[in-house]
């Protein structure tokens, strides 16, 4: 059904007004969808498909380049997460990120994977550093654990990829499953 709209110039003004409005709302709109659908808007950090694509353009450069990547996924299991939009727990995320950011090169993007989890994605590795980044990054956590405030322990899993028999899926997946067998404040790590 479609009407037709008599245009004045007494309703000139109006009509434009509200497509005006429209339009800055359909912007707005457009905008979000970009952004969410690769950042965590809680924290501002790349989120579960922000990471995936991050995989996605490392596992690229191992397919064009044979550049080794590999993923750490953390896990803060001791968290709260029964308010994840309480201001403090998100300043607690926005923290650990930037502690476990400080134990990474530039080049490496930290994201939110879940609640109380984060996965980093270290593209153009030299082999077997998966495991002296992972010690940089434990100690740092530490450090921040061992604060007066904080209390709580992390899991860590990584996995160095070697080759491109694998999908960015099973990597990110094998990282998580390795976190959750890691002994509190400790790591696992594996090659595949």
């Amino acid at each position: 059904c479609s009407r037709l709209i008599v245009v004045t110039e007494h309703n000139c003004a109006e009509i434009e007004a509200k497509l005006e409005a429209v339009t800055a709302e359909l912007d707005r709109i457009k905008f979000t969808l970009d952004v969410v659908g690769t950042v965590d808007l809680d924290t501002g950090l790349l989120n579960r498909n922000g990471i995936c694509e991050s995989i996605q353009r490392a596992h690229r450069w191992l397919v064009r380049r044979g550049d080794i990547y590999g993923v750490l996924y953390i896990t803060f299991p001791d968290l709260d997460v029964s308010n994840t939009s309480d201001p403090s727990y998100l300043e607690l995320m926005k923290h650990l990120a930037a502690t476990i950011g400080a134990g990474v090169r530039d080049v490496d993007e930290v994201g939110r994977a879940a609640d109380h989890s984060f996965a980093v994605v270290l593209a153009n590795l030299e082999p077997g550093a998966l495991h002296l980044v992972a010690e940089r990054v434990t100690k740092l956590l530490r450090q921040v654990i061992e604060a007066p405030n904080l209390t709580g322990e992390f899991q860590m899993g990584g996995v160095e990829t070697l080759t491109a028999s694998h999908t960015y899926g099973t990597v990110l997946d094998t990282a998580q499953r390795l976190s959750t067998q890691a002994s509190l404040g400790e790591s696992n790590l594996s090659t595949i």
